[in-house]
């Protein structure tokens, strides 16, 4: 055991909170008091632009307030519902998404939520345009635009304000142990010490390796924490102890709290990741740690409501273009106007991809005849001046004519319309460096990064690149600046095959 001397912690000074309001401080220590009251922050926030709009709505149709002349009321349209659904996923999306622990969180919200008012704004001058004229609907967002922008700092200002008086008059703090004094174990330390909410009582480790700071809080060995934990009053102890190596300590640790009747907690994250990220996932059968190489949450749903949507306006927009496609491909070549193939998507599960069919009915035989002439270079397939290629196949593959019918691969939910391009089991096949199956964690897409910066002017190292980097920095707005990217990619048709 260290010889590090053990302190007496009930002589030891207790951290005060500051009864001074600053908005460090309360930024700093916002979600101290758990994830359900930030949780209750969140939802209120979400519901701004829908009171907002809703409370519009009540100034015009006044009668709605009688009770005797409720039958006289307007009735909602599904399209003002839907409307109202949106604007309230889009303003989630913008303003929750700025809901990041870690310094500076009034000003983060604080941004988020006057980004989301413009951003909202706009949906509303677009929805007043469809019953109004356009200078009443221009009216009409200003206004929206003001109301929530001023709403969403007053609440944020309230959040905060009432957080910092509950920290700092309401909330007693908890006493804690912490067992294990190693990096990681230095790292809580350094985070509990500074909340509000917990106060360190001492540090139990049966080799002492912490800081020259956490040495006046050593208190002894793991044999001793029944002793310590009987004569003082704690709430938690934390366990930071190495599992790997001190398994048995470990699991002494958490029966002597078991016996004693003392919260233990251990941290999730026993492993370290570059990429991937923690979820704690809580069931009756334990607690377990997720690991996860994209983070899931509220913008994937509005990313498929975007897909839905975008995918079925295409699909109308573009049937001339497909029926007049389908007419071409059939007077030009025998064979079906479509091409079925089965292709990798998420999670690497198998989905059939449809496309116009741009060669001879039976180009997937004569491709190993030809595999020599491969240009792309990897385990992709790509040649300039394919023969296989059929007459109109050439001008439906250059303009991407022939990738049309993947919007029914989106609507169905295989696809989204920015991803990276699903490969063929023939290539999944043949790639041998395992960090490239990292592309499968998202959904595959029929534009990306790669379609708008050259295509298979590219090498496969350079795609694959541009793929994973697309995953790391996912946001909406990288797929509004791709989608809108990818019109001029298509009319100047670099590097299409």
């Amino acid at each position: 055991m260290s010889q590090v001397p053990v302190a007496i912690s009930g002589l030891l000074p207790r951290e005060r909170t500051s009864t001074r309001f600053s908005w460090k401080y309360a930024s700093r220590h916002f979600d101290d008091l758990g994830t359900a009251r930030v949780g209750m922050y969140g939802s209120i926030r979400d519901l701004i632009p829908a009171v907002i709009v809703a409370g519009w709505w009540f100034t015009q149709n006044p009668a709605v307030l009688s009770v005797a002349r409720y039958w006289g009321v307007p009735q909602l349209s599904l399209l003002d519902l839907s409307f109202l659904v949106i604007l309230t996923l889009c303003w989630r999306a913008i303003a929750g998404g700025r809901m990041a622990s870690g310094t500076d969180l009034a000003r983060k919200q604080a941004i988020g939520s006057l980004v989301a008012a413009a951003c909202c704004s706009v949906l509303v001058f677009a929805n007043g345009c469809f019953h109004y004229s356009p200078d009443r609907a221009l009216l009409l967002s200003l206004c929206f635009l003001v109301a929530s922008a001023m709403t969403g700092l007053l609440w944020l200002a309230a959040a905060f304000i009432s957080r910092w008086a509950m920290l700092t008059y309401v909330v007693t703090k908890r006493e804690v142990i912490l067992v294990g004094s190693g990096r990681r174990a230095q790292e809580l330390y350094a985070h509990l010490i500074e909340t509000p909410t917990h106060s360190v009582t001492g540090i139990v480790d049966d080799q002492f390796t912490g800081t020259a700071e956490m040495s006046s809080k050593y208190m002894g060995g793991i044999n001793q924490l029944e002793r310590i934990l009987r004569e003082h009053p704690v709430a938690v102890v934390y366990c930071s102890l190495p599992v790997k190596t001190m398994y048995a300590e470990t699991q002494q640790v958490i029966s002597t709290c078991e016996k004693i009747g003392v919260e233990v907690r251990h941290p999730a994250r026993l492993f370290n990741t570059d990429i991937a990220q923690i979820d704690a996932y809580s069931s009756a059968h334990g607690m377990f740690a997720i690991l996860r190489m994209v983070r899931k949450g509220s913008r994937n749903y509005l990313k498929r409501l975007i897909d839905i949507a975008g995918a079925s306006a295409l699909l109308i927009f573009t049937s001339p273009v497909l029926l007049a496609a389908a007419i071409a491909i059939k007077i030009t070549s025998p064979g079906p106007v479509l091409f079925a193939q089965e292709r990798y998507g998420l999670d690497r599960r198998r989905f059939r991809i449809y496309k116009l069919r741009t060669m001879v009915e039976d180009a997937e035989v004569l491709q190993a005849a030809y595999e020599s002439m491969n240009e792309l270079g990897g385990p992709v397939f790509k040649i300039r001046r394919d023969p296989r290629i059929t007459r109109i196949g050439g001008f439906l593959r250059t303009t991407s004519i022939d990738e049309l019918p993947q919007l029914w691969n989106v609507l169905r939910g295989d696809m989204s319309l920015v991803g990276p391009r699903p490969l063929a089991v023939r290539d999944v096949r043949l790639i041998e460096d395992s960090s490239h199956l990292r592309r499968f964690s998202v959904k595959p897409g029929i534009t990306c990064i790669w379609q708008i910066k050259g295509r298979n002017a590219t090498d496969f190292e350079t795609w694959i690149r541009q793929d994973l980097d697309y995953i790391d920095n996912w946001s909406l707005y990288l797929d509004f600046r791709i989608l809108v990217a990818t019109v001029p990619a298509v009319l100047r048709r670099r590097g299409a095959m």
